[in-house]
């Protein structure tokens, strides 16, 4: 770990959530080492390891990271990151992918930087994807983590409880520990916790900073029955959070969304043409996947079996 100076008062805190991914940890545990901290600063890393089988865990400990451990039938995105944001130290706490690695050295304290502004509650920074990211990826990055710094606050309208309007990701954010203990993430959601707790946070006078200059490689590229997966559990939680039912008709006009923006995306400048040819040709067994995954019965007990079997 570089350091500028070699006395530590100050603790900065990062956490990771995981699950069988021991070679993109690895890489992000090590791009984490060569950081330069801020004086008088120490790195704590907390690895919240949801029942992987690969020895994830194993490699945690050897760069040096506190395990926690969370059980597939608990697990949800907000409660992983509660009880790793309660394990730790750092006034400020530093959230980060298993498979995003900082850019360069200067990531740590560019994304505490912001939070000389004693209303930033939380700061997330841009993220760039790798070269063999998708389609539907590279757009998605391209369009919301630019190059421009942006504060988010009550004067900025178009923000709902879903999020909408504001794209803030946990996948390279940090928080003030100080804010999440009075307002810790939404447990029962069943992803893009960030996007509610965001909201939330705003109506009480706090401010979120996009912090370009701290800068992460970081890109889904799931197959077809996980991606529907991650997609699903999004529509879900905007739902939830605006108080409607998922029917059959919604999940038909998801599909046909999913398939009118990919279509969309194909046509995308400044994208390889053989990224956007794969896109086209990998869409029809996306659309079966996605139907699938829409029609899958709501049975509390079967959806954990559910997600190990597509989320492979």
């Amino acid at each position: 770990m570089q350091e500028v100076n070699g006395n530590t008062q100050r603790v900065v805190s990062v956490v990771i959530r995981v699950r069988n991914a021991a070679e993109q940890l690895n890489q992000c545990l090590q791009n984490l080492k060569q950081q330069i901290l801020p004086a008088k600063t120490r790195l704590e890393i907390i690895v919240v390891d949801n029942e992987s089988t690969d020895g994830t865990d194993i490699v945690a400990r050897c760069n040096g990271a506190t395990v926690l451990a969370i059980s597939t039938e608990r697990f949800s995105w907000g409660r992983a990151l509660n009880q790793g944001i309660a394990a730790t130290e750092g006034d400020v706490v530093l959230l980060l992918s298993a498979d995003a690695y900082p850019a360069d050295k200067s990531w740590i304290c560019e994304m505490l930087r912001p939070f000389s502004d004693p209303d930033a509650a939380a700061v997330y920074g841009r993220q760039i994807p790798y070269s063999n990211a998708p389609v539907d990826e590279r757009v998605r990055l391209y369009k919301h983590f630019g190059t421009d710094r942006k504060r988010f606050d009550k004067d900025n309208l178009g923000i709902g409880p879903t999020g909408k309007g504001m794209i803030v990701s946990n996948a390279c954010a940090a928080i003030r520990r100080s804010v999440w203990q009075q307002t810790p993430y939404d447990e029962n959601i069943e992803a893009g916790e960030e996007y509610p707790w965001s909201y939330n946070i705003i109506q009480q006078g706090y401010a979120i900073i996009y912090q370009p200059f701290a800068r992460v490689y970081h890109s889904h590229r799931d197959r077809a029955f996980k991606l529907a997966w991650r997609h699903m559990e999004l529509l879900k939680k905007n739902l939830s959070l605006s108080k409607k039912r998922l029917t059959g008709i919604r999940i038909l006009r998801w599909v046909a969304s999913f398939a009118k923006r990919r279509l969309l995306n194909c046509m995308w400048p400044n994208i390889p043409l053989s990224v956007r040819l794969k896109g086209l040709v990998c869409l029809p067994l996306e659309i079966i996947a996605f139907a699938v995954v829409g029609f899958c019965p709501e049975n509390h007990s079967l959806k954990p079996k559910l997600k190990l079997l597509f989320w492979r």
